[in-house]
């Protein structure tokens, strides 16, 4: 029986609104690395998340009908209206980044779209490929860094200038591009079939399954290890580590449940993008016990 009624679940994951939550989560996780307070960028994370991921839904409808089935069909079914939420999201997060970030915070909500254009679209100036995506490695730094940049900088754009703030957004940074690296990582593993069929080379076409998850695993300890050093360094408040401690743990039983289990590789994935939000209650937690609500202060 599912827990959650099938149609539920597509208009919820399909329509990427479960992913713009993921982001909220991580904007303040960002934030509370830096020792700023939540803000107006926790809206601005949401909704161009929501953009940006249902404009490639729609751009890779065939080619992503090998992976997902599933996905193809809801989006297919609502085209206009899927394009119209869409388009109201990008607009939606311009409108408030422009205004309470500037050209900074439109630059940083941009750079997100920017990256997926080059990521999907056949406009890289090189003469042996057309797209960041056919280029081994290049394809999950590139995913990487464009959240990674948006997550850890916005809030410093929209809410906290001051220069003391920005060697926390840098770690807060480092540590999104990391976690994005292993999630981008795992879902290669879910569409290794459709990846070989369509020549992408992936780090789990290439090397296999079983290395992936052994080169993941090392990913998880330089994360925590990142952190760690942050934190002694005072970069970080000094709980950091323990806060985001059981969000590592759970993206390593992620990574082994790929291989070790008969769960369904779809849903390990849609597990593994509600990191954020144990990172998320790990900190808000971890930090309130501390009596320092989520900041340096």
């Amino acid at each position: 029986m599912r827990i959650v009624p099938t149609r539920l679940y597509g208009a919820v994951v399909h329509s990427s609104v479960f992913l713009g939550a993921s982001t909220i989560a991580e904007v303040f996780v960002a934030s509370a690395l830096a020792g700023i307070g939540p803000n107006v960028a926790l809206a601005v994370g949401f909704l161009i998340t929501v953009g940006i991921y249902n404009f490639d839904k729609l751009a890779d409808l065939d080619a992503d009908e090998e992976n997902y089935a599933e996905r193809t069909a809801f989006v297919a079914a609502h085209p206009r209206l899927y394009a119209g939420f869409s388009t109201l999201a990008v607009v939606g997060a311009l409108w408030l980044a422009v205004r309470h970030g500037g050209v900074y915070g439109l630059g940083l909500t941009l750079f997100p779209g920017v990256v997926a254009v080059f990521y999907s679209a056949p406009v890289v100036p090189l003469p042996s490929v057309d797209r960041l995506k056919d280029i081994f490695l290049v394809n999950t730094a590139s995913v990487s860094l464009a959240w990674a940049v948006l997550v850890g900088f916005a809030p410093l754009a929209v809410a906290a200038t001051a220069p003391e703030y920005a060697a926390g957004a840098a770690v807060a940074a480092v540590w999104f591009f990391l976690r994005s690296a292993i999630s981008v990582e795992v879902h290669n593993v879910r569409d290794v079939a459709g990846d070989a069929q369509n020549g992408v080379e992936t780090l789990p076409t290439v090397i296999g399954v079983r290395r992936t998850q052994l080169s993941l695993y090392a990913l998880e300890l330089v994360s925590v290890g990142l952190v760690w050093v942050a934190a002694r360094a005072g970069v970080v408040p000094a709980w950091a580590p323990f806060a985001l401690l059981p969000a590592v743990a759970y993206s390593t039983w992620i990574t082994y449940a790929l291989t070790e289990t008969d769960r369904s590789i779809e849903r390990l994935c849609t597990l593994r993008d509600a990191e954020g939000v144990l990172m998320a209650v790990g900190v808000a937690v971890v930090a309130a016990a501390v009596g320092t609500g989520g900041t340096l202060a």
